[in-house]
């Protein structure tokens, strides 16, 4: 019989490794959209419990018997929602231990950088519309106009250079402000 058409729990002879991949081949992805989509789980921890749901289905299996693929797919459900579960409470009680409020973090944020008042803002903004006055007007036009996110192509069109070369030319027109204006302060 072909192993794509034999329950899952049949599949004694196969190696560990080939084993693993035909569970994961078979259930691995609609755990995947159940844990991203009900659970609402990051992709990095979906992933790490299914990884561990397989690892403890293969481990285990061997100890029942199924008597359809049916109920060896609900077995591995429910270790996966157990997995599940256990993440959320963890995940809570770090949560709880650890509250972090809006207002918590932003009197970190004021205590750990020093305030920037309003007089250096000043000059730096100075400093930068100096350079930019110093440039031509087209160098002037290709920062702005990407600052606003515009494509290249739509750019070409306002400034007499080829579309090609724009992104060469924009890379250093920002390294030479940063430059002059690192040399500033």
């Amino acid at each position: 019989m072909n192993s794509a058409v034999r329950e899952t729990y049949k599949l004694i002879g196969l190696s560990k490794n080939d084993f693993t991949a035909e569970i994961y081949n078979r259930y691995g992805k609609k755990l995947y959209t159940y844990a991203i989509h009900t659970w609402n789980l990051g992709e990095d921890d979906a992933w790490d419990l299914i990884y561990k749901t397989l690892y403890k289905v293969i481990d285990t299996y061997k100890n029942y018997q199924f008597e359809q693929e049916e109920k060896f797919a609900s077995f591995i459900f429910k270790i996966f929602i157990n997995y599940l579960r256990n993440h959320y409470r963890d995940t809570k009680k770090a949560e709880e231990n650890f509250p972090v409020s809006d207002i918590d973090s932003m009197e970190l944020q004021n205590k750990a950088e020093p305030i920037v008042t309003e007089a250096v803002e000043n000059l730096r903004l100075n400093a930068l519309n100096e350079e930019l006055e110093k440039m031509e007007d087209w160098q002037r036009m290709l920062l702005l106009m990407r600052s606003e996110g515009r494509a290249y192509s739509e750019i070409a069109a306002y400034i007499d250079k080829p579309e090609n070369q724009l992104k060469v030319y924009y890379q250093r027109l920002k390294d030479q402000i940063s430059k002059r204006l690192n040399g500033r302060f």
